[in-house]
């Protein structure tokens, strides 16, 4: 009886024990589970103890030389990679792209210092004081026309005006209009008669009510009188403007020399 008691006084020891001992067991294994997933776990030393196990640092990773074996082109496996920066770089160093309001770079082709100015048609010079009221309008017509054309003005010359005069009166006083003077002769006749030398002369007359009207009667009745005003090798000229006698209006006279 005595040893039933024992074994059974045993027994209830050992559950007594085996209950005690198995949650602390478990814990440990889940507490175990958790440090494995976060660090390396250090080699077992077999039981004996004595050590805490050691966990290495995490090494960096260098760049390889040139000269150890490897390519200059290629790069290990976890090495840093700098970002692609392959525009505006210059001489090694970084440069960043240029904003638009503030371009880093000039323009292809430096434009020049100084950039030719535009060109500008010749000035109308200014009729001389020794012309009449009509004899001022008739000449800027004339070199207004010249311009628009692209040709150098003419220059008002006070010797052939005076002829230009004379022949205008005569016309006036003899009632006729030509070329050709029952008191002077030809143009070229006249010219040389009032001590005007030249190479190449020409004349144009126009009756008509007012300046203005001469001018545009010049300008559109016939071509010949068109290609005198704009022949690019006369460069003076002389106007005499005279009013009519028997109707209104005036008679207009240009003599035209090189």
């Amino acid at each position: 009886m005595k040893k039933n008691s024992k074994a059974v006084c045993a027994l209830a020891l050992v559950v007594f024990l085996l209950a005690f001992l198995l949650p602390s067991s478990t814990a440990g294994a889940v507490g175990g589970f958790l440090a494995r997933d976060r660090y390396p776990v250090a080699p077992s030393d077999g039981g004996r103890g004595g050590e805490s196990p050691v966990y290495p640092e995490p090494e960096e990773p260098v760049s390889p030389q040139p000269g150890n074996g490897q390519k200059d082109n290629e790069r290990p496996q976890n090495s840093y990679s700098p970002p692609n920066r392959t525009l505006g770089r210059q001489g090694g160093f970084y440069v960043p792209p240029a904003s638009p309001s503030n371009p880093s770079t000039p323009p292809s082709g430096d434009p020049p210092l100084n950039p030719p100015e535009p060109s500008q048609p010749p000035a109308i010079p200014g009729a001389p004081s020794w012309l009449t009221a009509d004899e001022a309008k008739a000449y800027l017509l004339l070199n207004e026309f010249r311009i628009e054309n692209n040709l150098e003005p003419l220059q008002a010359d006070y010797e052939l005006t005076q002829v230009a005069r004379l022949k205008a009166q005569d016309m006036v006083d003899h009632d006729y209009f030509s070329h050709v003077s029952p008191t002077y002769g030809s143009i070229s006749q006249m010219l040389r008669s009032q001590g005007i030398s030249f190479s190449r002369a020409a004349e144009n007359l126009s009756k008509a009510g007012n300046v203005s009207q001469a001018h545009v009667q010049l300008v559109y009745s016939t071509k010949g009188h068109r290609e005198i005003m704009l022949n690019p090798n006369y460069k003076n000229v002389g106007i005499g403007v005279k009013p009519l006698k028997k109707t209104p209006g005036i008679v207009m006279v240009q003599l035209f020399t090189d």
